[in-house]
């Protein structure tokens, strides 16, 4: 069966975070987007906020890359199940860099319009995140 677009706007989404091109993110969304990382709780409207995000990203993890597993979408909303992994190579806020590699498994909601992404929320589990990168010791 063949993918919708709305189910394409999704794989792409995955393609273009693994791409390390924030601009090819950035064009799935509308312009008033609002893409929040309810881990990190980091919530970014508009392109331009959500260009500078990923662009951070990027920075710390050269090799990030989003493994999508699997998603749906329907009318408007969809959802996506995915691995995220990369090398911890640049320093967050409160959090210097640790040259070490991680792999940990998340999910994203999304809500459709026109085609586009209106709003996207991930999650993912920042306990298995610090303990891969030697930043929180494991039991």
């Amino acid at each position: 069966m063949a993918s919708s677009p709305a189910q394409q706007a999704l794989e792409e989404w995955a393609a273009g975070w693994s791409a390390h091109d924030a601009e090819r993110v950035a064009a799935l969304f509308t312009e008033d987007c609002i893409y929040e990382d309810a881990t990190m709780g980091v919530v970014t409207r508009g392109k331009g906020q959500l260009l500078a995000f990923a662009e951070g990203i990027f920075a710390a993890f050269p090799d990030f890359a989003i493994d999508l597993a699997s998603h749906f979408a329907t009318g408007e909303w969809g959802g996506m199940e995915w691995v995220m992994s990369g090398t911890h190579r640049g320093d967050l806020p409160g959090l210097p860099a640790t040259g070490k590699r991680f792999s940990l498994r998340g999910s994203t909601i999304v809500e459709l319009s026109g085609g586009k992404i209106q709003r996207c929320t991930d999650y993912w589990d920042m306990v298995t995140f610090l303990k891969q990168i030697g930043a929180m010791p494991s039991p």
